[in-house]
């Protein structure tokens, strides 16, 4: 890989441009995908190499028990992608809608509270209905204000709160629900800005003995459950 080094906005957490000189692009080949995205893309700030991954993640889960569920919703985009490649399941979206909540200024470096705001509900509904796909929108702050919410099985959890204390607190609560084989993507590991995220997750894979862990070379961080020891 060719590697360009960042500045570092925080110790221990440094950053360069990885460029990799892999070049296979299943996603141009894949007519359902392709025909999703077309209508997604807009509602989503998750680039295609990402999405694609979520698509194809969400497909492997058929087998597992449990819904779809998604902390951070924004426009959709993302949860469209899923929801439409596993119809068979219910998709569970946690928002608050207002923007980013619990900027915590020892960690996080870019937030400072609301940003990304500019959504609403409808906005996702419509994109659902476009789609073809369901959604149980759950309004608040997880898992404060909708932890009743959640699903009592899931096989794929998709966080993309972008703060330290969010994805802490959206992991402890949704790992216990999260089936064997199923599935949390973590959105925001290693991007330039979400080093709060970023320890987070690092923070979580350390305590957690019952996953296993890929970091992706994406801007995704997957922990897959695995079977407890007999």
């Amino acid at each position: 890989m060719r590697q360009t080094r960042f500045e570092s906005l925080k110790a221990g957490c440094s950053h360069s441009q990885i460029i990799p000189f892999a070049t296979y692009s299943p996603w141009l080949d894949d007519e359902g995908f392709k025909t999703v995205y077309e209508i997604a893309k807009a509602c989503t700030m998750v680039d295609i190499y990402r999405c694609y991954e979520l698509y194809r993640l969400a497909q492997q889960c058929r087998n597992v028990a449990g819904d779809i569920v998604e902390i951070g919703v924004w426009r959709g985009g993302t949860a469209a992608l899923m929801a439409r490649a596993l119809p068979e399941k219910a998709a569970h979206l946690f928002d608050t809608f207002t923007g980013v909540a619990k900027q915590d200024a020892r960690f996080d470096t870019f937030y400072s509270g609301g940003e990304h705001a500019d959504t609403d509900e409808r906005i996702v509904t419509d994109l659902f209905a476009a789609v073809g796909a369901k959604a149980h929108i759950h309004r608040g702050i997880f898992p404060d204000d909708t932890l009743a919410a959640l699903p009592a099985k899931v096989c794929i959890a998709h966080i993309d709160v972008d703060t330290y204390q969010s994805v802490k607190q959206s992991f402890e609560s949704i790992w216990p629900n999260v089936q064997t084989n199923g599935v949390v993507v973590f959105d925001d590991y290693a991007i330039f800005g979400c080093e709060g995220a970023n320890q987070a997750i690092n923070e979580i894979v350390a305590s957690v003995h019952n996953g296993l862990f890929v970091h992706n070379l994406n801007g995704h961080a997957l922990l897959i459950k695995q079977a407890a020891a007999v």
